[in-house]
């Protein structure tokens, strides 16, 4: 038996003895991994870390300290990643980002900013492409890549200067309410003093080939007064309609309706629209009140389950509602706050010294107290008055060390709060004694009470990319303080408050410290006089000193993830009509061929439609030879003078037809010469076509051509080059001598993506120069073979060819040819 429990702790004691060492071991290994993390050296670290966590796999502190210490390195490189794009070193973030997909391989956020990163180096082509889409009047293409390019680098300056022009564009194009088509497509001059309204429409129908269908109401011996020069048909005929109170309705491109603007009139002939909405992300009721403050539309009907809005109304108004929800139905922010809150607080107690009586007693020779008076009294002799007390020595000291850490993320959508509660429900018995008959009746409820760590958040996300932040914090701890004499339970709560308001830019922390309690208490106990001697003194008494101290550090950082989009000004500000007349489009007259006025070399014709001399209602005075009526200004001149110093041409006036009194022109008088043309460019055909060898063999080099036929002067050209990166190697691209054969210095770039195996290219000539035309070489493309394959397809595509005064000219289709790659 003895022999059997000697050999079992014979055992026992090597295997106590090696997990006391891998204990220390793990100790030692944790120490060592925070100090290299703290030094920076945070893959060594965390690996010394894993390997205390692996060598005492029953100790869970080890594991914790490891995934809290791993989540701490990764928010630093990404925090330092972060800093490192938006400076511009996008070097080092990519380095950065690629340090924590070694550390954790499939983070997200590493995985999107280093593909975000990738992409971004393609930056400069993807804006030559828009540019390029942007010039041939594709808007719709160039939006797109803009939105790809804005995605990448929100800052990028060249982006937003193509932002801002295809707004100026979209703000000088746009246009919601339908037009007249017609066979007339040049400006027009209306010159008619006290007019009948009927021979005015009469001479524009004949002019213009618009077909005018007259209500039975309208009053055609109406007067009108108009003089307009170099506007559209359409904005003439709505002014000349608006000043009689006339309204028209467009039955198709070249019938136009004309009613009296009446109540009764518009309710009979206004065409009316039902369109029904799919509010995406506010409010459907809210939308119900913005249409009917904004539209005054009385129609409406909201569906809460499908969240959708129905509207009855005309198409000004819905074009209008459209664009107010355009605006308004807009998804809200999102922010991500990463907030680290560290508790610190440390207790210490020193008691330290002899405790001495403080009272002494009388004893009797037998041993029992005695009344000192009555002793006296009697002489007692000396020796029989003795004291009845101990002395006891104290030496204490206690510390106590509290470190709390709470690094939570949270998620929060825009002026949305949130709130965040670390710690316990501490419950509290509240007793009710109720008298009765048969004696009292005890009530006890029971309510919870909040301690640890409370934080609330409500952020406001800015357009600017900042975040406003309210913050309210508190951090408690409760103690137990007994109960009173009915029974509720009393506690004792220690409580630090923090609230604030900030506002940080989109990755900058914050950190809020200096909330610092320190408390010193002291007590003693000794012999008068003697206790108060320094460092002796504790040899004559006690001392009790206390220190408390408590400190909090908050740090807070916004991670915007989504915010509201931005919306160009031409989305945002949009005519409304009057108040009396909702249109989506206003009453205005659009200068046509502002850049060059009437008359000048290149300026479109403009007719001139003016009311014969004699007519009942014409203009005042006789229409001199030329056919320009007295008094009017011959266009081309006037108060401007002559355009820029070329010769003015009036333009010949068109009387209304089958009027009396028309003046014929003067005998011998010549035709009035009609503006010069503008002289259409030349329209050959552009071809574009890939020569060479068709055959490479594994480790050889060839050189393929890319033969331009130019049948008209082109100023620069833009495409790209797609080849299997698996089976070729781009080795180089050089310019050809197509574009510069005047000797002109063009411009020449060509940017390599070698894992997607694509190339772009952009040649171009001096800006304001003339093109250059004819046929040659326009690059040239160096592969490498590096693997067999019986086809290996070269393509080009994208091609976009422009001409001078940024003319686009018509492209060829894409070409291409299979490379077929040999063995040697």
């Amino acid at each position: 038996m003895f022999r059997t429990e000697y050999a079992r702790r014979w055992l026992l004691t090597p295997i106590a003895l090696s997990i006391a060492l891998a204990g220390c071991a793990s100790q030692q290994a944790q120490k060592e991994g925070q100090a290299l993390i703290d030094a920076g050296r945070y893959e060594e670290g965390l690996a010394r870390l894993s390997e205390a966590a692996t060598n005492s796999p029953n100790e869970p502190q080890y594991r914790s300290t490891l995934v809290l210490e791993q989540e701490r390195v990764i928010a630093m490189l990404l925090s330092r990643a972060d800093r490192l794009r938006i400076a511009g070193d996008y070097d080092g973030a990519l380095q950065a980002y690629q340090r924590v997909l070694n550390l954790s391989p499939r983070n997200t956020r590493a995985i999107d900013a280093m593909r975000t990163l990738e992409q971004r180096r393609n930056l400069d082509d993807m804006i030559k492409q828009a540019r390029a889409a942007f010039r041939r009047g594709d808007v719709e293409l160039a939006e797109k890549h803009l939105a790809q390019i804005l995605a990448l680098d929100p800052a990028a300056p060249d982006a937003l200067a193509l932002r801002r022009e295809i707004e100026l564009e979209h703000a000088r194009t746009t246009s919601t309410y339908p037009r007249l088509r017609t066979k007339f497509t040049r400006p027009v001059t209306l010159e008619f003093r006290d007019a009948n309204i009927r021979m005015i429409l009469d001479a524009l129908s004949r002019t213009t080939g618009i077909n005018f269908i007259l209500d039975k109401d309208v009053k055609t011996d109406v007067k009108a007064t108009i003089f307009v020069r170099q506007v559209a048909v359409e904005d003439a005929l709505d002014l000349l309609l608006a000043q009689n109170q006339l309204e028209k309705k467009v039955i198709n491109d070249n019938t136009v309706l004309v009613y009296p603007n009446s109540p009764a009139k518009l309710r009979e002939y206004q065409d009316w629209v039902i369109r029904t909405f799919f509010i995406t992300n506010m409010d459907v009721k809210q939308a119900q009140t913005l249409i009917k403050t904004m539209l005054k539309t009385k129609d409406l009907f909201i569906d809460e389950k499908l969240n959708s809005l129905t509207m009855r109304d005309s198409p000004d108004a819905v074009r209008l509602a459209e664009k107010l929800l355009q605006a308004q139905d807009q998804a809200e922010g999102e922010v991500v706050l990463e907030v680290e809150l560290l508790d610190v607080s440390r207790d210490r107690l020193l008691d330290l010294g002899i405790t001495w009586p403080s009272t002494f007693s009388v004893l009797n020779v037998d041993g029992n107290p005695a009344s000192l008076l009555s002793d006296l009294h009697r002489n007692i002799p000396r020796g029989q008055i003795g004291l009845d007390r101990t002395v006891s020595a104290t030496a204490q000291t206690t510390t106590t060390d509290v470190n709390t850490l709470a690094s939570p993320r949270i998620r929060v959508r825009n002026k949305d709060k949130a709130k965040i509660h670390i710690g316990d429900r501490i419950p509290i018995v509240n007793a009710t004694s109720v008298p009765s008959t048969q004696g009292p009746v005890t009530t006890e409820t029971v309510q919870y009470l909040d301690t640890g760590i409370k934080l609330e958040v409500e952020p406001t996300i800015y357009q600017s990319d900042e975040v406003a932040i309210k913050l309210v914090l508190e951090v408690s701890d409760s103690q137990d303080a007994g109960s009173t004499n009915n029974g509720t339970t009393l506690v004792r709560v220690k409580t630090s408050n923090a609230s604030t308001s900030l506002r940080l830019k989109n990755g900058e922390t914050q950190i809020l410290a200096g909330l610092i309690r320190s408390d010193h208490g002291g007590s003693g106990d000794g012999i008068p006089g003697l206790s108060d001697i320094p460092v002796a003194g504790r040899l004559f008494g006690s001392k009790k000193d206390t220190w408390a101290k408590r400190e909090l550090v908050l740090s807070i950082t916004p991670r915007i993830v989504r915010n509201t989009p931005y919306l160009p000004p031409y989305q945002l500000e949009y005519a409304s009509g009057t108040e009396g007349s909702l249109r989506s489009r206003p009453l205005s007259l659009a200068l046509q061929g502002s850049e060059t006025l009437p008359g000048a070399a290149g300026a479109p014709d403009a007719v001139m439609l003016t009311a014969p001399p004699g007519a009942s209602g014409g203009a005042t005075g006789s229409a001199p030879a030329t056919g320009t009526p007295a008094g009017a200004t011959p266009l081309g001149t006037g108060s401007r003078g002559p355009t820029r110093g070329r010769t003015a041409t009036p333009a010949a006036p068109v009387t209304a037809p089958g009027a009396p009194g028309a003046a014929p022109a003067a005998p011998g008088t010549p035709a009035a010469p009609s503006a010069p043309q503008s002289s259409a460019p030349a329209s050959g055909p552009v071809t574009l076509a890939i020569e060479g060898e068709s055959s490479i063999k594994v480790g050889e080099e060839t050189t393929l051509t890319l033969h331009l036929k130019a049948g008209q002067p082109l100023v620069s050209t833009a495409f790209q080059i797609a080849y299997d990166p698996k089976f070729v190697r781009l080795v180089d691209v050089t310019e050809g001598e197509v574009l510069k054969t005047d000797g002109a210095q063009t411009t020449f770039s060509a940017r390599k993506d070698e894992t997607a195996g694509m190339v772009f290219v952009g040649v171009s000539r001096p800006a304001g120069g003339e093109g250059s035309s004819g046929e040659g070489t326009l690059v040239q493309v160096r592969l490498q073979g590096i693997a067999a394959t019986p086809s290996a397809p070269l393509r080009v595509t994208g091609f976009s060819a422009i001409g001078p005064n940024n003319r686009i000219v018509p492209s060829p289709a894409a070409t291409s040819v299979d490379l077929s790659v040999e063995q040697p």
